[in-house]
């Protein structure tokens, strides 16, 4: 897991290299101004746009992916996160979804965390984590970067 500020992103362009081309396109729109939807940067990278009633964190599942690595980005408000380490996760509730890509746990976080505005949380396929806790509602955006 990695947390930061957009401004700092370029530090992180060797972990991925799918990065770089992500986070140039997001500044290279007004990604506050975007309306609701799914943007296909290019076949391996998209772009989810979407509004979310946030949840108290007993209702905020732990899940994770296999085939993507998120990067969520709060715009309207914080978010708050909760995060385990996936080799220490047991048993599923459900089985991993493979159109969608995630599998969801009952596992409690071991850790919780706070992104303001403007500041991003990436998340690997061996970081699962509790997004969308908080109150209210929150306009987001998440990079799906395709794995391989």
């Amino acid at each position: 897991m990695i947390v930061d500020h957009i401004l700092n992103a370029s530090c992180y362009f060797d972990v991925h290299p799918r990065f770089k081309k992500a986070f140039n396109f997001l500044t290279s729109i007004d990604f506050i101004a975007c309306d609701e939807g799914i943007y296909e940067v290019d076949d391996n990278i998209k772009m989810i746009v979407s509004v979310n009633t946030l949840k108290n964190k007993r209702d905020a599942p732990l899940e994770t992916h296999q085939k993507y690595i998120d990067i969520h980005i709060p715009i309207s408000q914080p978010e708050s996160f909760g995060w385990k380490s996936a080799k220490m996760l047991e048993k599923n509730s459900e089985n991993y979804n493979t159109e969608k890509d995630y599998e969801l746990f009952p596992d409690h976080p071991t850790s919780y965390f706070i992104v303001q505005p403007k500041e991003f949380a990436i998340f690997l396929s061996n970081d699962a984590h509790a997004p969308l806790i908080g109150t209210g509602e929150l306009k987001k955006i998440i990079f799906k970067i395709l794995i391989d």
